[in-house]
């Protein structure tokens, strides 16, 4: 990808995080999600860690109060409105442990063998390169190091399984969470990456959308595209699309029920070691 593309991506996640982060906050989901992500493999006394992706800084503070005073937490991310929140606390938080840093996570350079932990909550779905970028990450781990991060399954989000399904028969790609689809392809990523002791545990869960969202459900041009650029619609040519999007309302159809159609929204928590 060209670095004029490459900034257009960049505008268009960070345009989409810098509007939502105000209220991020008030996402207990994504709390929940991203403390678990840590407290499962937390870092010891002592420790470095990399938090990638930190939005308002879950887990890094979480981190930072784990590593004491003797370890020292970094988060970073793309987003400034994002940033400027995590920051937000700092100063009465009485952590000097602890940094926020504006980054891209797959062009941030840090030492070869810096740190201890590194995670990534709720954000590996935005990225471009999914196998150069974890063996960017690898270089970062000390020896026995380990990174954490969550991934989403085909099964999760109805209209990102169905509209894949549609583009697919047509021969277009479309990307979020491919990379990490099943749990042998996110093994396969990983051990392809460099990493060993691959540890993938799945969390389900999910929750009922309504047959009146469901049916407005299909992908617009200017709707989020986290992981692809351009927009997986772009280069459709317009009966192709017109094609896949009655496809689309025909699958999103058969599965209506009563209590409308089921989202899935299920978590791989991935743990590798360098």
């Amino acid at each position: 990808m060209n670095s004029k593309d490459l900034q257009a991506y960049h505008k268009h996640v960070t345009d989409v995080y810098d509007e939502r982060s105000s209220k991020h906050d008030n996402s207990q989901w994504h709390r929940a999600t991203a403390l678990k992500l840590i407290n499962d493999m937390p870092p010891k006394s002592g420790d470095v860690v990399l938090d990638i992706g930190t939005g308002t800084g879950t887990i890094a503070y979480r981190a930072a109060s784990l590593v004491g005073p003797n370890g020292r937490v970094v988060g970073i991310d793309l987003s400034t409105g994002m940033l400027n929140q995590a920051k937000a606390r700092l100063a009465e938080s009485g952590f000097d442990n602890l940094e926020f840093v504006l980054a891209d996570a797959e062009q941030v350079s840090f030492p070869d063998n810096r740190f201890d932990r590194m995670y990534c909550a709720s954000a590996f779905f935005c990225i471009l390169d999914p196998l150069s970028t974890l063996r960017r990450w690898h270089r970062f781990l000390k020896p026995d190091g380990i990174l954490g991060f969550h991934a989403q399954p085909e099964t999760s989000y109805f209209w990102v399984r169905e509209a894949r399904k549609v583009f697919k028969r047509h021969g277009y790609p479309y990307l979020i969470n491919d990379a990490t689809a099943t749990i042998e392809k996110s093994e396969k990523l990983l051990k392809d990456a460099g990493y060993r002791a691959v540890d993938i545990r799945v969390e389900e869960s999910g929750f009922y959308k309504s047959a009146e969202d469901a049916r407005n459900s299909w992908i617009q041009a200017g709707s989020f595209f986290p992981g692809q650029y351009p927009h997986p619609v772009t280069n459709v040519p317009p009966d192709v699309l017109a094609q896949c999007k009655q496809e689309y309302e025909e699958n999103i159809e058969a599965l209506i029920t009563e209590k409308g159609i089921w989202n899935d929204i299920s978590m791989y928590y991935i743990y590798a070691r360098k």
